[in-house]
């Protein structure tokens, strides 16, 4: 049977914790939710099948984002969300990366706050050359921006993904669109406002760095995707996932673990990689995010308040749209099956919490408190 992450991590994580490794606060936590993650500590529901006695134990998942069994429901929902803001016009993944001289940064107490103004030099560069007579000419843009911090082989390797439309409106409100689908903005003019606008960030903000790191290149790359849905499903992955999936997994011992990763300058072949155990944990906790960071944030007309100027794109590109008449009603919880004769279980009763990271569950409702 294929190993998971998870395995993987709770095997290695006393090993690893007995050299005494400098933990953030947030790293700390991370580690509690993840080595107790669908265990008594968290509380959960008992069931029973009453034809043949059997008593299944469901225990809560602590939903947090560096726990490898957790998000995929989430994910999905997020996906079918998205799908629907989508307009009918070419989208682009614009991608911004740091150079390797302010990694450094993004590490220690203040690391929220560079994240945070790594994402407003992001916005700020975007929405300046989307404005721009060369750029779409949209006095009113609008974009989604996705954190993603890691490379195939769990390396420390910050950047932005965002998934721009061509479209928006101009500043008699009118809408405006690409002149041609493989073009958005010149990619140097949009580098250069990425440079610009971190460096009067920072200073605004007290940060200091090496000047040198001003002459380095500031990566930015623009790739037309169609109509955004691929480019939004693989963005996905960075809602509630975490940096590594089951998937990738191939081997684990008592000292090292083994996954596959794709070599890019290879043309994506298909390689392993064997870690040693307290590596891979090491690795796979510098992408812990700090406590409140958002990794998925909304500009423009994407963001929530401004839905109006959405829909209004969206009813001049053709979408047909969904002005919430109707809504689905929400889905109910399915009891598990009884391993023995696959009938539904029942409810027996709720388990609480014996931990600290989640808090107990409600009460059982009258139709609930049935027993088997």
């Amino acid at each position: 049977m294929r190993p998971t992450v998870i395995e993987a991590l709770r095997r290695f994580l006393p090993e690893f914790l007995k050299t005494s490794p400098a933990l953030s606060p947030h790293q700390r936590r991370a580690l509690w939710a993840i080595t107790h993650c669908r265990t008594a500590a968290l509380g959960g529901q008992a069931f029973g099948c009453k034809p043949c006695g059997q008593i299944h134990f469901a225990y809560h998942s602590c939903n947090h984002k560096a726990c490898p069994q957790c998000g995929r429901a989430q994910t999905a929902r997020w996906v079918r969300r998205e799908l629907g803001k989508l307009i009918n016009v070419p989208y682009f993944l614009v991608t911004f990366t740091l150079p390797a001289q302010l990694r450094g940064c993004f590490f220690g107490p203040p690391s929220k706050q560079f994240y945070d103004l790594f994402f407003a030099a992001v916005a700020a560069a975007l929405q300046e050359e989307l404005a721009t007579a060369k750029g779409l000419r949209a006095h009113v843009s609008g974009f989604m921006a996705a954190l993603q911090t890691w490379t195939q082989c769990l390396e420390f390797h910050p950047h932005i993904h965002c998934l721009v439309p061509g479209a928006g409106l101009n500043q008699k409100g009118r809408v405006v669109q690409v002149r041609q689908p493989d073009f958005l903005v010149y990619r140097p003019h949009l580098q250069n406002a990425f440079r610009r606008h971190f460096r009067r960030l920072l200073k605004e903000n007290g940060w200091e760095v090496d000047p040198a790191v001003w002459s380095k290149d500031w990566g930015v790359d623009i790739q037309p995707v169609g109509n955004g849905a691929a480019a939004l499903k693989y963005l996905a992955t960075y809602v509630a996932r975490t940096a590594l999936s089951d998937s990738r997994m191939v081997h684990l011992n008592t000292k090292a673990v083994t996954f596959r990763w794709k070599d890019r300058s290879q043309g994506n072949l298909i390689r392993d990689l064997q870690l040693p155990g307290i590596e891979f944990v090491t690795r796979y906790l510098r992408h812990v995010l700090p406590r409140g960071l958002r990794s998925i944030r909304y500009y423009g007309f994407y963001h929530p308040t401004a839905k109006a100027n959405r829909l209004r794109l969206q009813l001049h590109t053709g979408v047909p749209v969904d002005l919430g008449c109707t809504r689905p009603l929400p889905s109910q919880s399915q009891a598990p099956l009884c391993p023995c004769c696959k009938r539904p279980m029942k409810l027996l009763f709720l388990v609480g919490a014996c931990g600290h990271g989640r808090a107990p569950p409600g009460r059982l409702s009258s139709t609930q408190r049935q027993t088997v």
